[in-house]
């Protein structure tokens, strides 16, 4: 009985330590609210693929910003000893998680919004979490200048896989983590939702899609935006919230963007259709 018994415990174990440890899998995908005033959307995460550079073993990371008609490149991404590199687009590679950090530690994080810009950030809790039967370590970071943010082993950043910081070099729009899935199960959602897509432009609320591509886009190229809906007017905004560039009187369900007038960076895309519904999105200028 007790040979049983241990055998029934190790497997158990097995199973959550398969959900709780390492982060770059192909077997997950996170759902991202992202927030801009009243306006909200959902981005759908996943790493599919791999790469070499160098010797150097990559995954891809993908995003929809359309409920998973396409899929947009945004980086690679490798793992070693716990700690998560990323590799943007025509950026240097750097760290986005060190998962061996503990209270007091100090460090430089990576994300695409800031370039190749080190983001300091320390470590000032760390604790467990249990969702739905899993128990993950939970490390709390610093707040000084950029917001309060949570890691959580397997997961990532509460503000999405990629969004380490984000807000340490840009001020809106916001991202939220909404949901994790592991092998198709869920495994988080934000706590007060009940679904893992939010916002209009959602497919699966048969509102319908919408394709900005391509995302993230080179400075001077032309991006092409394309409804289910007749297009009536896109405003451009900036990081910061200022309004860049306001286009009325589309008319159509596609448009094409100039971007040689922006200087890089993240710019959130509101669009209003024919019948008067909003659709936000976000491109990438590089």
């Amino acid at each position: 009985m007790k040979k049983v018994i241990i055998i029934i415990s190790f497997t158990m174990l097995v199973y959550i330590s398969s959900f709780g440890q390492g982060f770059v899998s192909s077997n997950k995908q996170w759902n991202v609210r992202l927030s801009y005033f009243d306006d909200y959307s959902t981005e759908v995460f996943k790493i599919e693929g791999d790469s070499t550079i160098d010797t150097l073993s990559y995954s891809k990371i993908w995003v929809s910003y359309d409920s998973l008609a396409t899929w947009c490149f945004q980086g690679l991404l490798r793992e070693k000893s716990n700690i998560v590199y990323f590799l943007p687009p025509d950026l240097d590679e750097g760290i986005l998680y060190d998962f061996n950090l503990e209270v007091g530690d100090s460090a430089f994080v990576h994300n695409i919004f800031c370039g190749n810009e080190p983001i300091p950030i320390q470590i000032i809790k760390i604790d467990t979490v249990d969702y739905y039967g899993v128990a993950r370590k939970r490390w709390q970071l610093d707040d000084s200048g950029a917001g309060a943010e949570y890691w959580v082993e397997g997961i990532g950043s509460m503000n999405g896989p990629l969004y380490t910081k984000y807000s340490y070099c840009i001020v809106c729009p916001g991202w939220e983590l909404l949901c994790y899935h592991y092998e198709g199960l869920l495994q988080y959602i934000m706590p007060g939702e009940a679904e893992c897509y939010v916002g209009v432009g959602i497919d699966e609320h048969g509102v319908g899609k919408i394709s900005v591509n391509p995302n993230p886009v080179k400075r001077g190229e032309l991006v092409k935006i394309e409804l289910d809906f007749q297009i009536k007017s896109i405003n451009v905004y900036s990081s910061s919230g200022k309004l860049v560039k306001e286009i009325s009187s589309i008319h159509e369900n596609n448009f094409k963007l100039e971007t040689g007038a922006f200087s890089s960076g993240v710019y959130l895309i509101r669009i209003e259709t024919e019948e008067n519904q909003i659709f936000p999105t976000k491109i990438v200028i590089e």
